[in-house]
């Protein structure tokens, strides 16, 4: 899997700087986009929300096997919990952990992970960013659909080194009122930016800094496709070929 040749990296990397977060277009070699859309297409989809501290992660087979009632109850307990404190809701897929486990069979996912660790794509984030520290990637794949959210946060965690974030999104022919945006928030909490799904585009941006993804609309017609996570300056918890 390749970068689009044709990234004026120098041109990019001074229009971040501007800001610390940029959304760069045709990211991936168009070819190499298509692929990696049909990975996301493909991957066995888990619903993942939080409850405080703790996260819940459904597999398929649970999702499916849960009653109406259930699910009833589930999004009641989001609901309230959402109108005071931290909530997420997506459904997901735990790309960097599943390459790591040892006894995990490779996924046609993976192809995709190794190209976001590769020395041209990690130097490439460097160089936009001018943060020389990024060692490497971790990553999972998400989907929005109508409903879904993540409320404000920062990213700042103590056990891991993020130094920024990453949204790859592979998401084609969103519209501009379905929700799904990935907004950044000022120090009074008005949007200062909001970033539209796009197809082939990766979205970058220095961490901390207060964001959010707006709840997709109920009308929405689309599936908010992405692979997601943090550029960090620690170790990988195993090796990477070709890093």
């Amino acid at each position: 899997m390749r970068l689009n040749p044709e990234l004026d990296v120098a041109a990019l990397a001074a229009r971040y700087a501007e800001r610390g977060r940029l959304q760069v277009r045709g990211f991936m070699a168009a070819d190499d986009a298509d692929r990696a859309e049909q990975m996301l297409l493909d991957t066995p989809w888990s619903v993942a929300f939080n409850e405080g501290k703790t996260v819940h992660r459904l597999s398929p087979d649970r999702v499916a096997g849960l009653s109406p009632q259930q699910v009833a109850q589930m999004m009641a307990g989001i609901g309230d919990r959402a109108r005071h404190q931290f909530q997420f809701l997506y459904e997901y897929d735990p790309t960097s952990v599943r390459y790591f486990a040892p006894a995990h069979p490779p996924m046609p996912i993976f192809a995709l992970y190794e190209f976001l660790n590769s020395p041209a794509t990690l130097g490439f984030f460097r160089a936009l960013t001018g943060l020389p520290e990024i060692r490497w990637a971790d990553a999972q794949a998400t989907l929005y659909r109508h409903g879904h959210f993540l409320k404000c946060h920062d990213d700042i965690n103590a056990q891991e080194k993020r130094v920024a974030a990453y949204v790859l999104s592979l998401t084609r022919d969103w519209q501009k009122d379905w929700g799904g945006y990935l907004q950044f928030f000022d120090a009074e909490g008005d949007v200062v930016q909001a970033i539209r799904p796009a197809f082939n585009a990766v979205s970058v941006f220095t961490v901390p800094v207060d964001h959010a993804v707006e709840m997709v609309a109920p009308f929405a017609d689309g599936l908010r496709l992405s692979l997601t996570g943090w550029l960090r300056a620690d170790e990988p918890p195993g090796p990477i070929p070709g890093r």
